[in-house]
């Protein structure tokens, strides 16, 4: 079997019940940013897939257990090498690890998930997350909308392709534009 077939069917059934917004959905959004911003990059486009469809398995957040990446790995028809290089492009990632890419891959694949965090499509991630663990919206250090301040309004700056730049521009004047308006209607002052 083909091992990104095999690790989209691996991935199918570790994402299934998720409602926190790193559905598979999440994952294939992903997957085709990287196909997007791989174009004409010198990278290992096998490795780079994989670990797109791989990255979010054992999120700490999750509460998945450690070592499914591994095993599933293990499992397929690759080189310890590639392996390897899969894990690490996984664990260089995480915002929150605060991490910086060591390899063309790792960046690729951290801006395709970032881009996927930011915009319309992140704006909605963000409400499904907080639903999902009984965050408040608005009003608290720790509500939704504060994560915009947190984490997702620094992200268009931490872009390491032009590609990426590019369409995280437009995604981040798409969340400011959303956040102004949603001030203003929490406050009551919309016109």
């Amino acid at each position: 079997m083909d091992v990104i077939r095999a690790t989209r069917e691996f991935v199918e059934t570790i994402h299934a019940d998720d409602s926190s917004g790193h559905d598979m959905a999440h994952v294939e959004r992903v997957v085709r940013l990287v196909e997007r911003l791989m174009d004409g990059e010198s990278v290992d486009r096998a490795v780079l897939l994989l670990s797109a469809y791989l990255h979010d398995v054992e999120d700490h957040k999750l509460g998945r257990p450690k070592g499914l990446v591994t095993q599933h790995l293990a499992s397929l028809d690759l080189t310890e090498a590639q392996a390897s290089l899969v894990r690490a492009v996984i664990d260089e990632v995480s915002f929150s690890k605060g991490t910086s890419p060591t390899t063309r891959e790792s960046e690729i694949l951290q801006d395709a998930d970032r881009l996927d965090a930011i915009g319309a499509i992140g704006i909605a991630r963000t409400f499904q997350y907080a639903g999902s663990r009984g965050t408040p919206l608005d009003r608290s250090e720790t509500s939704a909308i504060q994560h915009f301040q947190d984490k997702l309004l620094k992200l268009a700056s931490k872009m390491h392709t032009a590609k990426a730049r590019q369409l995280a521009m437009s995604r981040h004047v798409f969340m400011q534009h959303f956040l102004n308006r949603f001030h203003e209607e929490w406050d009551g002052k919309d016109t």
